[in-house]
């Protein structure tokens, strides 16, 4: 174990120095807004796009093209593990941050991403897809994701629901660029082409970003705990030094306190708000995952052609960038919790009442807009929930945690969403079924979701 943490403390240090953090704070704090936003563009922004990539593996190896009858399409396991190693890798990653830096994590991740798309596009069997596209890029996505959906949060104590919403808004950006882009590649390189160029422009990409990354120093922290004493000491009110400090740190730094004053790994998981967020997180995530998966194929499903499927799923990743935005500002006001209750709700009803009834290219593209503009905020409530509940200390472990439920959801729900779409007859047959599919997952996720609000405060008036 010594010889280990000898090897770590050796390995180099990638991204901000601190002495340049420490002189210009705020050059480096817009530094890592920065690469954060272009790391959710370049890696979650991926699998966002993924819809394109499902389309021409079920095109490939279905089971019609093979002579299987009755079965499910092996191509959908491609997605599917996918995702689930992007979530494993979240708590991996998690705990790399806090032992190689973020910038070094960061580089890793994109290694990952580059070298499984690459190495993609010279697989002619589906269970090499997997072990490339499928478990070496998602393992790099879900690092990346893991550093660029928390790092931004320890660097600013205001408007973090705005900030993190513009962060996250880069995955949203990511899937309106990257899914017309790789139909365009496709068509013009083939598969086996446009995999391996997608593969060394993201491994490019990402790696230039990793030197943007770097956490807060604590030094900062400490002087921003110092000008919240002496702005508590300053207000003419008989308060002693103590009690200034204690108020300074439980009221005004995010860094140690949230709503739950736990310590550690083990007091978050022992916290029945956190079951209650990883509960709802890991339906929703999974949901999410399953409509912008099969928007292409459901969309020829009901007479679409593949570009519209194609346009349909970039318009739901560009309706995110907006409603992440938005949604974030509203919740610096309304409270992180109140804002992912409230999108929840609104997510569940437009499964149901928009995707559900929905057989022209109008009334799809209004679910996209919907759908997008409201389930997008999901991956930045995450973070920020996590800080109102638990605090800055420990975000990206404690996010890392919540990646565990999703490695199993995540990989069910697209079989899953395939059996009820292939079993119940295709050219739109079971595609109204997998809508209520998505409709339910998302009603108990709201449900988790209110449970744990009610947890916090049973004054619904509050701002949480």
């Amino acid at each position: 174990m010594d010889a280990i943490k000898k090897t770590l403390r050796r390995l180099p240090r990638v991204g901000i120095s601190k002495p340049f953090s420490l002189a210009h704070p705020h050059a480096a704090a817009g530094l890592v807004v920065l690469a954060s936003f272009t790391g959710m563009f370049l890696g979650p922004g991926l699998t966002n796009s993924y819809g394109v990539f499902e389309e021409e593996y079920e095109n490939l190896y279905s089971n019609s093209k093979t002579g299987a009858k009755g079965s499910i399409s092996p191509a959908i396991s491609i997605g599917a593990v996918h995702l689930a190693s992007n979530y494993l890798f979240t708590t991996i990653a998690g705990a790399l941050c806090e032992r190689l830096g973020m910038g070094l994590t960061t580089f890793i991740g994109a290694l990952m991403v580059g070298t499984g798309l690459f190495t993609a596009g010279f697989c002619t069997k589906v269970w090499q897809l997997v072990l490339t596209q499928g478990v070496l890029t998602g393992a790099g996505v879900g690092t990346i994701f893991i550093v660029v959906s928390t790092i931004p949060t320890s660097w600013f104590s205001k408007n973090q629901g705005f900030l993190i919403g513009l962060v996250h808004s880069g995955s949203g950006v990511g899937g309106l660029v990257l899914a017309p882009l790789t139909r365009f590649l496709i068509n013009t390189h083939e598969l086996s082409g446009s995999v391996k160029i997608l593969g060394l422009v993201l491994a490019a990409g990402l790696s230039v970003i990793s030197l943007g990354m770097a956490s807060k120093p604590d030094e900062l922290f400490d002087q921003e705990d110092e000008d919240s004493i002496d702005a508590v000491s300053s207000t003419g009110d008989n308060v002693s030094e103590h009690k200034a400090s204690s108020l300074a740190k439980k009221r005004m730094s995010v860094r140690s306190f949230g709503v739950r004053d736990v310590r550690g790994t083990g007091g978050v998981l022992r916290s029945q708000e956190f079951w209650y967020l990883n509960v709802a997180v890991m339906l929703a995530e999974a949901a999410f995952y399953v409509v912008l998966f099969f928007l292409p194929v459901f969309s020829i499903g009901i007479g679409l052609s593949s570009e519209q499927g194609a346009l349909i799923t970039g318009v739901a990743n560009g309706a995110t960038i907006i409603g992440r935005i938005a949604i974030g500002y509203v919740a610096d006001v309304a409270g992180n919790i109140n804002m992912f209750l409230g999108t929840h709700l609104l997510v569940t009803l437009s499964c149901l009442f928009l995707w559900f009834p929905a057989k022209s290219f109008t009334m799809m593209m209004v679910f996209a807009c919907t759908f997008g503009l409201f389930a997008g905020s999901l991956t930045p409530m995450v973070p920020l929930c996590s800080v109102t509940l638990f605090g800055q200390n420990g975000l990206a472990n404690n996010v890392g945690l919540l990646g565990i439920g999703m490695v199993l959801t995540t990989s069910a729900a697209p079989v899953v969403a395939r059996v009820f779409y292939e079993k119940l007859g295709q050219n739109g047959g079971g595609y109204g079924t997998v809508a209520l599919l998505c409709g339910g997952i998302y009603f108990v996720a709201t449900v988790s979701i209110f449970a744990l609000r009610m947890c916090v405060s049973r004054r619904l008036w509050t701002k949480i």
